[in-house]
This record gives structure tokens, C-alpha cells and sequence, in this order.
């Protein structure tokens, strides 16, 4: 059943202003369609450009539960079989192959080759189990991010090890696009890994990953930058040069609005000597979605205002010389609006610039 909360929409357009895919509009009449008689075509294309940012429900002042509804009326489009080719290509890879690119399970450690990277077997008695992630261990941009995490681990001496190719999906996102089922088959073959190697820490790349261990398995799972900020703070790791350059962050959405995690990157990034950091115009609780979440992340916008370029072009009026990102889909999305709409700018991962100040001279 559809919220019946949508019934309290006093159509101010506070959702519509804040949608970064625009699926917003006409919120009410949209989901509203999905009760009791089928949805028009229009309609079912807006439902899935939702990127399940959470800003429309966070600024509606009624207090409607806007992203949760959407969520809920895609449920019920995926029990219909109504699902756009790319979402179903994006399910049935995950399904057959553990990860949304459509790549063999069996290729999932490939990105460890050449690195000191500790598994559950040969270091049985790790304090955290590092759970690499889908974009981590997959797509080629993101795998060099687990590699500098790698080094970065070892070099504070941190205590872990990697599941390899027993490693699955962590679900996040099949669950955002409706498919319930598919998600708890995860979660169950999820815990039944951590439990058979008695995992009691999580660390994790992705804010995707830490949102749904956290909130939808209720484990204890910490992000790798906090496990880094804390060597950092401790004296385990220490930099060796500085970045003179001018660097602006895009809060990822299930880091930020999900989960209340604003300042622990700006202060990775703060602690880099010789940076100059700058605040782009809309952050943290108010910043706009690179346009990657909610499935997004496998689907082309039609609207020539994609998200991605608007976030970069955004990014691009500070002057800064770096756009730093902490989330795996945002780098795929920003790195894409870069080259789309020609910006001269560079898009790192957090991670990154910590490796670079730690190890390069």
C-alpha cells in the first residue's frame, strides 16, 4: 500500500525544486498511479530516475516519506515484471555474478595482484574483515582506490583481511530499486560468510556499503577513512609531503544525508598540509546528488541536465583545482561530468590524496 501520508502534500514543490533527476514532479500523482490501476508510461519512467538521494523527503515539510515511497512503488513494479532493461540487466547480473557490471564472481580479487593484501585464510585472526566492495573490486577507476587503501593499511599496521572471491553483494542498492527478495538473499549469504569466519568488525570503501551494513544488517562496520583519520590522529600514519592545491568535496548522499557523516572527510582533507579547501555553495545536509544512487548508477539521463555536470560545473565556480569524493558511484559520475562538459579539473577519491601525501615525496 502507497503512503497514505501523500495525502498531506500541500504541493509547495519544496520536493521538486530539490530533485536532482526531477522525478519529483508531480510526485503525488505518480505513486498514487501505482494503487489499484497501471501506471502510464510517463509515469513509470519517472519512478526509476529517482537516484534515492533522500533530499526531497528530508526538506518536505509535511514530513512525507517521499524516497521511502518510491522505494515501495517500485517493490510493486518489480513483482509486475515491469522493470526498464537496464535495472533488469543490473538485477540479473547481481544474481548470477555477485556484482552490477555483468563480470565473473571469479574475477573479483583480480585487483589484488602484485599487493600485500591479507585473506580471511591466510590471516584467520583478523581484528576488521575489509569488505572491498562491487566498484571496488570491479570497475577499473575505482579498483586503484583499493589498491592505495591496501598500502594505506598496511602501512598503519592495521589488522585485517579480505573475503577474495567469496566475497558477494552488499545489496544497497538492489534494495533502493524495489527487488526485496534478491536483497535478503544477499544479506542472508552475507552473514553467513561473516559468521563462518567470525567476523565482529566490517570496514568498508563505499558509503553504499556502510549504509545498508549498518542500518538494514546491524552490524559494526567503520569506513576506511575513519579507520585512517584515526591513524592519523594517533600518530600510525603520517605525511611526508604536502598538496598545494585548491580542493573542494562533494558529499555523497548515503555518507552525508543517510548517515550524518559531514566532517570527518573535510577534516581528511583539512589535515593534508598546504591544501586550500573550499566549500562549494550547496553541502552536507543540502548538497546535490552526483545522480549515481538508487540504481542510477547503470542508467543514462535523457534530460541534457544530467546531475553529474551540474555538480561539476558547481565544483568548478570555487576555482578548485581538485574535486575530492569519498563514494565509489560519485567518482564514476563526477569523473563522467568532467569530460562531458569539459571541465579542467581533477576528480579524486579522499583516499587518494591521503596516499599521495603519505607517499610521495
Amino acid at each position: 500500500m502507497i503512503d497514505s501520508s501523500l495525502n498531506s502534500c500541500i504541493q509547495c514543490g519544496t520536493c521538486v525544486s530539490s530533485c536532482c533527476s526531477k522525478s519529483t514532479l508531480n510526485l503525488r500523482r505518480i505513486l498514487a498511479s501505482f494503487v489499484g490501476k497501471k501506471a502510464s508510461i510517463w509515469e513509470f519512467e519517472q519512478i526509476w530516475y529517482c537516484t534515492t538521494c533522500h533530499l526531497c523527503q528530508d526538506r518536505c515539510p509535511r514530513g512525507i516519506a517521499l524516497t521511502d515511497t518510491i522505494v515501495r512503488a517500485r517493490e510493486k513494479l518489480i513483482e509486475s515484471g515491469n522493470v526498464p532493461p537496464d535495472v533488469r540487466d543490473m538485477l540479473i547480473s547481481i544474481q548470477k555474478h555477485r556484482n552490477p557490471f555483468g563480470i565473473s564472481k571469479f574475477k573479483r580479487d583480480e585487483w589484488v595482484k602484485g599487493l600485500d593484501v591479507p585473506t580471511v585464510k591466510s590471516n584467520p585472526d583478523f581484528d576488521y574483515l575489509w569488505f572491498v566492495g562491487c566498484a571496488h573490486s570491479f570497475d577499473t577507476r575505482n579498483k586503484q582506490i583499493a589498491a592505495k587503501t591496501a598500502q594505506l593499511f598496511n602501512e598503519m599496521g592495521l589488522n585485517y583481511a579480505i573475503l577474495g572471491r567469496e566475497e558477494g553483494c552488499c545489496g544497497n542498492d538492489v534494495k533502493m530499486v524495489g527487488e526485496e527478495g534478491l536483497f535478503e538473499l544477499l544479506k542472508q549469504e552475507n552473514m553467513d560468510i561473516f559468521n563462518k569466519y567470525g567476523a565482529k568488525k566490517i570496514v568498508v570503501l563505499s558509503p553504499h556499503c556502510y549504509h545498508i551494513f549498518k542500518n538494514e544488517y546491524g552490524l559494526d562496520v567503520r569506513l576506511a577513512i575513519e579507520v585512517i583519520y584515526d591513524a592519523i590522529i594517533n600518530g600510525e600514519l603520517r605525511f611526508k609531503a604536502g598538496i598545494e592545491k585548491k580542493i573542494t568535496f562533494h558529499d555523497p548522499c548515503y555518507l552525508g544525508r543517510y548517515n550524518n557523516i559531514y566532517e570527518l572527510p573535510r577534516e581528511l582533507i583539512r589535515a593534508i598540509p598546504l591544501v586550500d579547501f573550499v566549500e562549494m555553495q550547496r553541502v552536507k545536509e543540502r548538497s546535490f546528488c552526483c545522480g549515481g544512487g538508487g540504481g542510477n548508477i547503470v542508467r543514462d539521463y535523457l534530460d541534457a541536465k544530467r546531475p553529474n555536470v551540474i555538480r561539476v560545473q558547481e565544483a568548478k565556480r570555487t576555482n578548485a583545482e581538485i574535486l575530492a569524493v569519498a563514494c565509489p558511484f560519485c567518482m564514476t559520475m563526477l569523473e563522467d561530468g568532467v569530460k562531458t562538459s569539459g571541465v579542467e579539473m581533477e576528480v579524486k577519491d579522499i583516499i587518494e590524496l591521503i596516499w599521495e601525501a603519505v607517499f610521495q615525496d
